[in-house]
């Protein structure tokens, strides 16, 4: 989900929790396996769930044809409030303190800024063309504008807008490192890469067919292709392509917490996991019907599924060979 950012701070990048995989290794001791996941159970949310977003202790879910953000309680899954947003909420992004929400319809064209301790609505900023994507490193809020082929930078301390940077065509889904912040151009088949503490334009990248989804978890990035059925990862220090990886139909949303990575296959009502250790396949889990967004905490795995009006958790165990330590306790530090 670059910057290594402790477990206490729920730094959340790129509308999932993002977890420095040195992080994660030094908690538990050693290196980690593969992890072995499934589904443990599956939560009614608004209409038409689109983006989700866990910092932890929260999920936060865009209900895009009911215009309102679920919250859910991230250690059990439990219903917690609705809260009313702008037209047509798609994007989303917590980083533990401010949750950031992508408001793409018309009339809307807003961001809406929720305090992540009470879910209250704090303030609604405009932002031109269609905000979709959005990712708060804690310090930066980076929003695509899909009509507008631009990022627009917000203060995560005030909301303030900042500035607006050109990128590549039809820009979805954004991630933000602490250190690069990486955009999917949809319509250009690039990845442009940004500074995080200056907002230029660093460089462009090639990718394969319509890239939609991008989480960088600060040593790899990975990119969803839907019209290819890939994820093509790139090197998180320099941008350089690493490899294409095979994954379901139509894969949308992506999620990496430095150690598993999420993918979710819209046509196919599944979510590839990826070793992020060691690229490959894990397994192709069951969830509910048309999954887009995807979010890991470290602990679970938060599906929206659109045509369902769910969310589907699926629960992440380790099994830890070179430490005595004991599994990871979902829903704590």
């Amino acid at each position: 989900m670059g910057a290594a950012i402790k477990r206490s701070q729920r730094a959340l990048l790129a509308g999932s929790l993002v977890l420095s995989g040195a992080v994660t290794t030094a908690l538990l001791g050693g290196a980690l396996p593969a992890s072995a996941a499934s589904v443990v159970q599956t939560i009614g949310v608004g209409s038409a769930p689109s983006g989700v977003s866990s910092d932890g202790t929260h999920v936060w879910v865009t209900n895009l044809g009911g215009n309102t953000v679920t919250e859910l309680n991230a250690s059990t899954g439990a219903f917690v409030q609705t809260i009313g947003v702008g037209n047509s909420p798609y994007g989303i992004s917590s980083d533990g303190t401010h949750v950031w929400v992508a408001n793409a319809g018309f009339p809307g064209n807003t961001v809406s800024e929720l305090s992540a301790s009470t879910g209250a609505v704090v303030q609604t900023i405009g932002i031109a063309n269609s905000p979709s994507g959005v990712s708060s490193d804690g310090n930066h809020v980076w929003v695509t504008s899909v009509g507008g082929n631009t990022v627009t930078e917000l203060s995560a301390s005030t909301g303030a807008i900042v500035q607006t940077i050109g990128v590549g065509n039809s820009p979805y889904e954004i991630s933000s490192d602490g250190t690069h912040v990486w955009v999917a151009n949809y319509g250009g088949n690039t990845v442009t890469e940004l500074s995080a503490s200056t907002g230029a334009v660093i460089q462009t990248i090639g990718v394969g067919n319509s890239p939609f989804g991008i989480s960088s978890d600060g040593t790899h990035v990975w990119v969803t292709s839907v019209g290819g059925n890939t994820v093509t990862e790139l090197s998180a220090s320099t941008g350089a392509f690493v490899q294409t990886i095979g994954v379901g139909s139509a894969p949308y949303g992506v999620s990496s917490d430095g150690t598993d990575v999420w993918v979710t296959n819209v046509s196919g009502s599944t979510v590839t996991q990826l070793s992020a250790l060691t690229d490959a396949v894990i397994q192709t889990i069951g969830v509910g019907r048309s999954p887009l967004g995807v979010s890991s905490d470290g602990h679970s795995s938060w599906v929206a599924n659109q045509l369902d009006n769910t969310v589907s958790e699926i629960a992440i165990s380790f099994s830890v060979a070179t430490t005595n330590l004991p599994p990871a306790t979902r829903g704590t530090a």
